[in-house]
């Protein structure tokens, strides 16, 4: 009998343990952390001058042009998550270019913007699958956003070994 009562006791406060943590995601929280994000590689790609674009740290790596095309185009990837569809044609290109490169990778960050600000707490709840798992969208929003700090972590290698600092590091 005990044990029943013990067993009940705490699948109670583990379901109000959940609810819990449900009721704190919030919207704001998660469109502040993605301005953090976009924040953060969009000014290194500024920081970064426009000759040291074609940089490669090792011959095996992507140049730093790729490198931000990369975090540009897995934007576009991960739009499904925050119920959005990838343009057609993806408006990623091989540019070299600085100022296309950022205006790339700007409008990469305002298209996920957009569709997370269209995103009801329903839909962060959301069950979805993410690239073979299943897990809810909120889940898979936070995927995205470590990649993207991934993504960052390599591109401050970029910049400080030709001597220019990154811009600022943020998160959540």
């Amino acid at each position: 009998m005990k044990t029943i009562k013990i067993k009940k006791l705490l699948c109670v406060v583990m379901l109000i343990s959940f609810c819990g943590a449900q009721a704190q995601i919030k919207k704001e929280n998660v469109l502040k952390a993605w301005d953090n994000m976009t924040k953060m590689v969009v000014e290194t790609a500024k920081a970064m001058p426009e000759e040291h674009y074609e940089f490669k740290p090792t011959p095996e790596l992507r140049d730093f042009a790729e490198q931000m095309a990369h975090t540009s185009g897995a934007n576009y990837l991960f739009a499904s998550v925050v119920k959005l569809e990838s343009p057609k044609p993806n408006p990623v290109t091989s540019t070299k270019v600085k100022q296309e490169l950022i205006a790339q990778m700007e409008g990469s960050f305002a298209f996920i913007r957009s569709g997370i600000e269209n995103l009801s707490m329903q839909d962060l709840g959301e069950e979805i699958e993410f690239f073979g798992n299943k897990m809810s969208r909120f889940q898979s929003i936070l995927i995205m956003t470590s990649h993207l700090q991934r993504e960052h972590g390599k591109s401050t290698i970029y910049t400080r070994l030709k001597g220019i600092p990154p811009g600022p590091s943020g998160g959540w």
